[in-house]
């Protein structure tokens, strides 16, 4: 009978934890959720992140506060959403550098990606573009090559900083060329471009949607993209692996974090809100003019996915050598 007694007191403690939780989680939202971007407004990961918080304050019924704090390559705002309550109401606009790249970069982040998050859904990705300039320099990807191997680091390209996908986009490119080149790190792309322009700079690795306006006005001389396939966006642009460069498909990435501990049902109830916001045909068709890419996906596969990156990245950063400063 005492045996019988506690059973059923633990069944019943149970049975109340998860009717309160239920009841918790059905309520969700019940006041404003803050969307953390690690970065400063106006990027590319802001951007996105903009276009998720409006739609999920008009399906949600509540407002969702995007909230800025750069600083540390991303690590400030990640690190400030993986201490919060794993409620649904601090969230991270996380992308590929802080979440892939700085594990392997950084010996003493603030989080840990593995550990610290709940993976919500991957938002949308794009790939780079590889540009010299119309009035200087190469206008083929052999051609590139050919130069940079006459004069090994005699040419350099620019940087929005060590470890940033557009430093390590250029170095893997350069390793698995046999070539080799003169970095030059940015506080940011802005500079970079800025430098770019100007002619202090070789060639560069930029993002799509940076690149597509330089591109459209002749500013740049695009050789190729670093996705698999042509993008829609410059479809008169080849690929890398197209070029015989492959097998190689490098993307700048998005997506919603929420801390470790949040509830399935928050998190699946995120993942169905964002799923459709994305699916939207205006989101959809403003995303394809900015160069992104956005496809429905589960939660459980965007933690594979991010756990894969993390792998991976590991990898490319060893292999180049990348050091944060």
């Amino acid at each position: 009978m005492k045996l019988l007694r506690h059973v059923l007191a633990a069944a019943s403690l149970a049975a109340t934890c998860f009717i309160s939780t239920a009841v918790a989680e059905q309520a969700y939202p019940s006041r404003p959720v803050t969307l953390v971007v690690p970065f400063t407004p106006g990027g590319a990961t802001d951007t996105v992140a903009r276009i998720a918080a409006d739609g999920l304050s008009q399906r949600l019924g509540q407002t969702v506060i995007v909230v800025n704090k750069p600083g540390a390559g991303g690590a400030i705002g990640i690190g400030f959403v993986a201490k919060a309550p794993a409620d649904g109401y601090t969230l991270a606009l996380g992308s590929i550098g802080p979440m892939a790249i700085n594990p392997s970069l950084y010996a003493n982040l603030p989080y840990n990606t593995r550990r610290d998050f709940a993976p919500v859904i991957k938002l949308a990705d794009t790939p780079l573009v590889l540009v010299t300039r119309p009035d200087k320099g190469p206008s083929t990807v052999d051609e590139l090559l050919a130069a940079i191997r006459a004069k090994p680091n005699a040419l350099n390209y620019g940087s929005a900083g060590v470890g940033n996908i557009t430093h390590l986009a250029a170095a893997y490119f350069l390793n698995r060329s046999d070539a080799s080149a003169t970095h030059v790190p940015y506080q940011g792309s802005a500079p970079a471009i800025q430098d770019f322009l100007g002619g202090q700079l070789d060639f560069m690795f930029d993002p799509l949607p940076s690149a597509t306006p330089y591109v459209q006005s002749r500013r740049y001389k695009a050789l190729a993209v670093t996705s698999a396939k042509r993008s829609s966006v410059l479809p008169d642009v080849p690929s890398l692996q197209e070029l015989g460069y492959g097998p190689l498909d490098i993307r700048s990435w998005f997506g919603i974090f929420a801390p470790a501990g949040t509830p399935e049902a928050i998190v699946v109830k995120l993942n169905h809100g964002l799923n459709a916001i994305f699916a939207e045909p205006a989101v959809k068709d403003k995303l394809k003019q900015l160069g992104y890419d956005s496809e429905p996906n589960t939660s459980d596969a965007f933690d594979s996915f991010v756990k894969e990156e993390i792998e991976r990245w590991h990898v490319i950063v060893d292999q180049v050598g990348a050091k944060a400063d």
